[in-house]
């Protein structure tokens, strides 16, 4: 004799599908769901890192060139933006300290003769050091003092410059 089954079985067999059908879906949405989040947090934790960084870049003093937006560690800056009769090119730099910033590189200088109009432009290999830090509201702690040592004919020099705060 075969085995009979009450049709209640049957109902709770198709009932249980339905459930297990369902439970899949939750569970995929579930996983999706949280996948989604998992793929956020790293974006989030970048941007914090990101504003912790740019944070602390604005801790350590940066020097202002003539558009207006402070720069670490330029290799080139025009320090007279009026007339721009001087500036430092290819700057290596060697520090970059909360006191002071060391680096070589060159200096480029109008000698003004017989004015700054009519003068000639040198370049001079130099050594330079960035110091004099200033706080500033609007732009955080900033060089204002380039000093420059180079020879000229075997005699050494040393030139200071005001920069931009």
């Amino acid at each position: 004799m075969g085995h009979h089954e009450p049709s209640g079985g049957r109902q709770y067999a198709c009932a249980t599908r339905k459930k297990s059908k369902m439970r899949s879906a939750v569970l995929s949405i579930l996983a999706s769901a949280t996948m989604a989040m998992i793929a956020i947090l790293p974006a989030s934790g970048a941007t914090a890192a990101a504003t912790s960084a740019s944070s602390a870049a604005q801790a350590v003093p940066r020097v202002l060139p003539c558009a207006g937006k402070p720069e670490l560690k330029p290799a080139n800056y025009l320090m007279s933006c009026a007339d721009a009769n001087a500036s430092w090119k290819e700057v290596t730099w060697t520090s970059w300290g909360a006191k002071a910033a060391t680096g070589t590189g060159k200096l480029y200088q109008n000698d003004c003769s017989p004015d700054c109009a009519a003068g000639h432009f040198h370049s001079y290999a130099a050594k330079l050091v960035l110091s004099d830090v200033v706080h500033t509201k609007k732009y955080g702690l900033l060089y204002a003092t380039a000093t420059f040592s180079y020879s000229v004919g075997g005699k050494h020099k040393s030139e200071t410059f005001s920069l931009a705060t």
